[in-house]
Order: structure tokens, then sequence, then C-alpha cells
């Protein structure tokens, strides 16, 4: 039976009293392992009481009710010069921008004070869709521990169902939050009718990275007036931005030139040559975000040839061990995995040109090497999705547990409706996708700080002046680490090293990401997190009482630096964007690079 419980929990549980029969110890520091001499390469051990309190969502869930009723935040806004006020800013995007399912979605924020970014500023984005795609509707949920022993043991939740008038796009959804409009989790894999992957995902080999030549009429480029008043200077493109709205491509797997497999010993290459045809846009990226950020129809055109043409080129690799367990006792091969494949995709974000030429009629425009995703997929029917068990919440009306006597009083006919997030929801015991309801992309909040992304942004100028600066240096010149991703997961990031580093496993990115930011910024928007039930132990909650006290006490002079350097960059903001928007580490890498801040 699911679990019944309203409101923030014991009221006492708000704050602790020191206890007076509590054996300290005489040791001094922590008493984890931890190395004297932190070199590169050493490591620190946490005990298993040491990391419990550090996997603790109670103390995110504590701090941000507390900026949330401190006020500690402000309302991200547009100045008009016009009517002289202040409106909330919106940022119109699409979600999986270029496929025909495209969904449109439209972001706002918060921005809350820090001291650990350049700006001195975290942003909170939330993400709204507009248009909701009909994903299918889930009729069976394999969640009997008993009659799914192996599922258990991988903490997955595997389920059934119809497909809808748009569920090719889940092909484009791994990693994305899924609801159907009370139970939400993130999809993690989606496998055919005989329980095998329908999806493999190759990214780019480093020795290889995908190159793209698009081609535009020579005489419809001269006659544009943009190039006119350059005095037909067509090296003035260079640096401008070339988008195709059919770059994500599907088409059967027998179409490109070359389609070439070659096996290894623990991942198989696919060396990939395909053209196409259609429309190319040529665009002047006068924004303050990356193109790829933006609904790319608001960037200034300058040219748009409904006759063009495009060659993608480059090799691709897929790890074996993702996708092994499916196969059982059955080596997999390169060969088996493409047997039944019948699509393939891939897609470029709107790329920066880096070099041009004139031949035979045609204006040839080259893309600087980049590394990209080739997928791989077999649609079905009806598919089996599999959702990380660890990843699950249940939104409801905030009322009693009679389901009908509202918690809050009623006031203006425009005050939102406030609702319950639980997120202690356990998929093996409560009931979940019950609603009948299709499924489609939940709302979602994310934010730039380290401990919600599991990554950290350069930060060169920090919160010292000059001459007191001590920041340690990895924090303004962020570098790959000892304990960071692994080689295949970080071939897009390492592209972007000294801007970006992540240390993001594949678990904490199948999960439901909140840190106190994005809690706060969910009880602003009168969504109200119910008090996580993993409490920390006893002396991390009395030494934390004294911190949050002492953090609170900072927020003033926190944002009375970020008044001072609130304009130094938006990186945060492109970054938290990213996250919204699904964006893999290959993708974010491109967006932090092709990013002017």
């Amino acid at each position: 039976m699911p679990r019944k419980q309203n409101g923030f929990g014991n009221a006492k549980s708000l704050a602790f009293k020191p206890s007076k029969n509590i054996n300290k110890g005489k040791g001094v520091g922590a008493v984890g392992l931890y190395p004297s001499d932190r070199r590169y390469g050493s490591s620190v051990n946490r005990t298993v009481i040491e990391q419990y309190d550090l996997a603790s969502d109670w103390v995110k869930w504590r701090r941000g009710f507390e900026y949330y009723n401190k006020g500690a935040w402000y309302r991200l806004k547009t100045y008009d010069p016009i009517t002289q006020t202040y409106e909330d800013s919106q940022i119109k995007s699409k979600l999986y921008q270029g496929t025909e399912y495209e969904v449109d979605v439209v972001f706002d924020g918060y921005k809350f004070a820090t001291k650990n970014a350049d700006s001195n500023n975290h942003y909170v984005m939330k993400r709204t869709t507009v248009s909701n795609p009909d994903l299918g509707v889930i009729t069976q949920v394999l969640n009997d521990p008993i009659k799914y022993p192996r599922q258990k043991a991988n903490r997955e939740i595997w389920a059934r169902g119809t497909s809808g008038a748009q569920s090719r796009l889940l092909f484009q959804m791994i990693g994305e939050r899924i609801t159907d409009g009370e139970t939400e989790a993130n999809l993690d894999f989606i496998l055919d009718q005989d329980e095998r992957p329908a999806l493999f995902i190759g990214k780019s080999w480093p020795e290889d990275l995908t190159e793209v030549i698009a081609e535009v009429d020579e005489t419809a480029l001269d006659s544009t007036k943009w190039l006119q008043e350059r005095n037909g200077n067509e090296q003035e493109l260079v640096g401008k931005v070339v988008y195709i709205p059919e770059f994500f491509v599907e088409r059967p797997v027998t179409s490109p030139s070359t389609f070439d497999v070659t096996d290894y010993t623990n991942y198989w290459s696919i060396e990939l040559v395909d053209k196409g045809v259609g429309e190319i846009q040529i665009l002047d990226n006068d924004t303050t975000f990356p193109p790829s950020i933006y609904d790319i129809s608001t960037l200034t055109p300058i040219l748009s040839d409904s006759n063009g043409g495009y060659t993608i080129s480059g090799t691709y690799i897929y790890k074996k061990d993702i996708y092994q367990r499916f196969y059982g006792q059955q080596y997999l091969t390169g060969e088996l995995a493409t047997e039944n494949i019948d699509i393939i995709s891939y897609s470029v974000m709107p790329f920066v040109i880096q070099g041009i030429e004139r031949r035979g009629g045609k204006i040839l425009l080259r893309s600087v090497p980049f590394i990209s995703e080739l997928k791989l997929y077999k649609p079905v029917t009806n598919n089996t999705l599999i959702f990380t068990d660890y990843s699950f919440t249940k939104l409801e009306i905030d009322d009693y547990d009679d389901g009908q006597t509202y918690y809050h009083k009623a006031g203006s006919v425009n005050d939102k409706l406030w609702m319950r997030l639980d997120t202690d929801v356990d998929p093996w015991m409560d009931e979940i996708f019950t609603t009948g309801n299709t499924l489609a992309p939940a709302t979602i909040y994310t934010c730039s700080c380290p401990n919600h992304s599991q990554s950290m942004l350069r930060a060169p100028q920090d919160t010292q002046d000059e001459d007191t600066r001590k920041i340690n240096r990895q924090r303004k010149y962020p570098l790959p680490t000892v304990k960071g991703k692994s080689e295949f997961d970080q071939i897009g990031l390492s592209t972007a090293a000294g801007r970006i580093e992540s240390w993001e496993s594949r678990e904490h990115r199948m999960s439901f990401k909140m840190c106190k930011h994005s809690i706060a910024a969910m009880f602003i928007e009168n969504l109200k997190v119910k008090e996580p039930n993993t409490y920390p132990t006893v002396d991390a909650r009395e030494a934390f009482e004294s911190k949050l006290e002492k953090d609170v006490a900072e927020v003033g002079d926190e944002f009375i630096a970020s008044y001072k350097r609130g304009g130094i960059t938006t990186l945060e903001v492109v970054f938290a964007l990213a996250q919204g928007l699904n964006l893999d580490e290959v993708e974010t890498a491109f967006v932090i690079l092709n990013s002017n801040f």
C-alpha cells in the first residue's frame, strides 16, 4: 500500500538540540582515511557514516526551505525601457529541436547569491513544456521484487504500454524525466519485444571527429543584401552559424554511402559518410546565448537556400559493456547489435563556419570538427521502457489524507494551486503510473551549482580581489581529475577542459536531481517538497544547525557581492539551460565551448 505522509513531517525535526549522552571520541578531525600528502593520484576514503551523511537529502531540503523562508533569492526579470517596468524573464526554446516531434518549452528562473561562482550567483531554471507530445500510455508495471529479481538487483523498473502518436521521440529522451501527470521518473533504456536494446548510442572517435560540409547556391548568396553590404566578401561568413532544419535525420540503415562496422574487444565502431539535400540556413548569431540554447527561429537570417545539401562524415564508437547484460551468455558484437537495426539517427547542433570555398557554382561551408552522436534503433509498436528505481517522485495536490481538505488558505483567484512533491517514493512498494494518462516530458528545475549538476564551471576571478586571491586553481580552471568520468563518458567534456569538469556518474544523471537552490525555487513556485526521510546522524545534524545559521547570516554579504559581479558572466545560466534541454555531455560541451563567456 502507498505510504501516507503529508506536510513537513515532525515539526520538531526542524531544529536539533545537542545531546548530552553522546560520546564523540577524543580524536582530531574526521574518522575517514584521508591522505596526509594530498598530491595528484591520492584519494579520500570516507567511513560508512560519513558517506551516509553526505548522501542525505534532508540537508538539501532543510537549507532550501530556509532560503525560501528568508527570501534569499531574486526572480530573474527583464527591464522594459519603454514602459519602464520589470517583467519576468522568459527564454523560449525547443526540446529536440529539428525533429518532427520537437516540443516547445519556456524557461524562467531565479538567482541565488553564492561565493563559489565567477559571478557570485547560481541560477535555477524552471522548464515548462508548452506543447506536450503523446508518448504513449503505460499499461503494465513490472515492480514485483519476487517475480523480477534481476530488475530489482539492477535497480530498474520495467514498464510496458501502448505507443502514442509521438512515441518515436522516446528514442531521443534517454535521461529525460517522464510523467503521467502524477508519477515522474527518468528514462534509462528502451527495449524491443524480445527485451533486447532497441537503441544504441555511439560517440565520435576522438581520432576521427565529425565534420560537416554544407553547400548553398553561389548566385543565391551573392544576391543577399547582407553580402552586398560587405562588398561580396564571402569570408565575412566565417564565425557565422549554419543550421539545417532537417538535420535531426532519421533514415534507413541502408541509405548512407558508407556504413562500415568494425568489431573490437570492448567496443565496436561505425564509419559513416552520409549525404543529404534540403534547406540550408545561414544565421547571424547576434544573441547573448549560444544558438543551440535559443529557439533557432529567433536568430537573424542571412540566407535560406531550399536547394542546398550537406555531407557528414565521422567514426563512432559503442561500448559493449553497456548493452551486454541484455544478451545473457551470447557475446555481443557489432554485427549482432546492428543486424536488426532499421534506422540510423544523427543530429548536429547549429555549427560555426570555419572555412568557405567557391566551387562549381556552389559555396561550401566547412564546419569546425566536433564530437557528435550516432543513434541506431529499431522502432517497434510496443516498447518496454526502463526507469531507474531511485528516480521516482509523485506529484499531488497539497491536501489532507481525506483528499478533500486543502492545506492552504484560499487567496485571490490568481493564486497558484499548491502541489506536493514526494521524493521518497519506493516503486517496489508504492503504486506508480496508475493515472492512465499519456506520458509527456515533466516540468523540471535545474541549477548551475556543483551539488545539483556534479560539475564545476570555471571561476577565474571568484570572490577575492587581485591581492587576496586564495582560491584553489582547480576551481578557477577546472581540469579532468582522477575520479572524474571514464574516458568514454568524458569524450565530449574533455574538449571543454578548463571551462567545465564533471564527475557526474550515470546513476546521478538518471536520478531525481535536487539541491538547496532548486528546492527553494520549488517552494517559491507553490510546489511543496515533502521532508525527506533520509535524516543524517545526530552529530551531523547538530553541526549542520550551527553551519546553517552561519550560512543564512552571510546571505546579505553574498548578495552585495553578486550585485557587484552579476554582469561578469552568464555562463551559469547557459549551463542551467543546457541541463533543462536534456543535453548530454557531448552537446553540453558544444554549448560551453560556443558560449562567449
